[in-house]
């Protein structure tokens, strides 16, 4: 029995997105507020949240974030038109979980570190 409700547990964990973001919870008060010219509400109470160092990049042609192993270019509709970056010293997106869009599509919001 032990070993049915382990392999559960692993299904469950290898069919849920992986997710970019993290740290929804403690900037949550500052996301709800986002929007950008893609989209007048970023937050899904879930979508948003801060991006590791190693998933975002810039490039010739402008700034980029890894969405499931995917990168993405960063348009001007992501970035934020309302609200505030929570913290300055790392970069936050709002990314769709939903698998039934494209990956790329997926990118709702982007405010960068200081400095992109």
């Amino acid at each position: 029995m032990r070993t049915f409700f382990g392999a559960m547990a692993a299904l469950v964990l290898l069919v849920m997105p992986a997710s970019a973001q993290q740290n929804h919870e403690r900037h949550h008060d500052d996301y709800k507020s986002w929007s950008s010219t893609k989209t007048s509400n970023c937050c899904n109470n879930q979508d948003c949240g801060t991006l590791a160092d190693e998933d975002v990049r810039n490039t010739p042609t402008g700034t980029e974030v890894k969405i499931d192993g995917e990168w993405c270019p960063v348009k001007p509709e992501h970035f934020i038109v309302k609200g505030k970056s929570p913290d300055w010293n790392v970069a936050h997106a709002c990314i769709l979980q939903t698998k039934a869009v494209a990956t790329c599509d997926r990118l709702l919001c982007f405010s960068g570190k200081g400095g992109f």
